[in-house]
């Protein structure tokens, strides 16, 4: 039954796969924008390839539309805004996306008041900050006996606070951002996430057993509950290691040489021009080309946080006659 019932709200699982992920991202690039000392030419960088992250979260939200049958009839949950989750996690999306897909079509031609950018910015942040909360708190139902229980909004923000760093630092990796302070704190977060959400989820599932309606037992929906557990462990583990890999990856021998005459013929005249390419003085990080192994961990944490909301759909049980 819990099987037959997570294929049904297969498209969930990829919108509550990919959204917050790609929410985190978005807003951990609009805060490197507004606080982050950078040229103009890596400012145009990250603001052309913020759409790889506003991509991911539009993919999500495209598949939940389907959800609804007729995707027309997601205007009809603008409605019940400030009554129902699920419109208030709709209205939120829609927010959070028109303010971040304007802003990145604007930057093509970026605004000249540092002000207003810095604003427009903030109110990403502030929007996409909400989303991922309306999102985690719409699943949040009494009457549904196994996802009553605060573990599942923070499960669900763990969630985002696992991928949404791998697929931050990626976006980042691609735009050629140099600054390995950045990263590090990317992983670490990473790190943090994938810990609370493994202790949400053992709690969640030493909790199965005990829930039980009209019709069967929770458990009885999840019997793999514990495998699940384990791939989700393997798969984000091997994305944060597979991060940290790349992330402090050196530069080649061939790159070092190149390097080292480049350096004996350019002087004081090159370490003033990397003085003022490097305001911030942060250690610059080598070698910093897209690698194959950047779409792997992007991969990785995405699979792994599928495994469990596909998990989290198969133990729907409600409190009355039926699961």
């Amino acid at each position: 039954m819990g099987l037959s019932t997570a294929l049904s709200e297969i498209t969930l699982v990829l919108f509550t796969t990919l959204a917050p992920s790609g929410a985190f991202a978005i807003c951990a690039l609009a805060l490197l924008l507004m606080l982050a000392p950078m040229d103009a030419a890596q400012r145009r960088r990250l603001d052309k390839f913020m759409y790889i992250p506003l991509i991911a979260t539009m993919a999500g939200l495209v598949a939940s539309a389907t959800h609804l049958g007729n995707p027309s009839n997601a205007l009809f949950t603008f409605m019940g805004v400030g009554k129902s989750p699920l419109s208030n996690e709709v209205f939120a999306a829609v927010c959070f996306l028109l303010l971040t897909g304007v802003y990145w079509l604007v930057s093509f031609r970026p605004l000249k008041s540092r002000t207003a950018r810095n604003v427009w910015l903030a109110a990403i942040v502030a929007a996409g900050v909400v989303f991922v909360f309306t999102v985690a708190f719409a699943y949040d139902v009494e009457s549904i006996v196994t996802w009553n229980t605060p573990l599942v909004p923070a499960a669900l923000v763990a969630n985002a606070c696992v991928g949404g760093p791998v697929l931050a630092a990626t976006t980042l990796r691609i735009s050629k951002w140099e600054r390995q302070g950045v990263y590090r704190t990317l992983g670490w977060i990473s790190v943090a996430g994938l810990a609370v959400s493994v202790v949400a989820y053992v709690l969640q599932g030493a909790a199965l057993d005990g829930k039980w309606n009209y019709v069967t037992n929770a458990w009885a929906l999840v019997p793999g509950y514990w495998w699940m557990l384990a791939a989700y462990v393997a798969f984000c583990g091997v994305a944060v290691v597979a991060e940290a890999r790349w992330r402090d990856a050196a530069p080649s021998s061939g790159r070092r040489k190149a390097g080292a005459v480049r350096e004996g013929s350019a002087g004081k005249g090159k370490a003033a021009a990397e003085q003022a390419s490097n305001p911030s003085g942060h250690r610059r990080i080598a070698g910093n080309r897209p690698q194959a192994s950047d779409v792997f961990a992007l991969t990785c944490a995405f699979c792994g946080i599928f495994v469990m909301r596909f998990a989290f759909y198969m133990m729907h049980m409600t409190a009355g006659m039926g699961v």
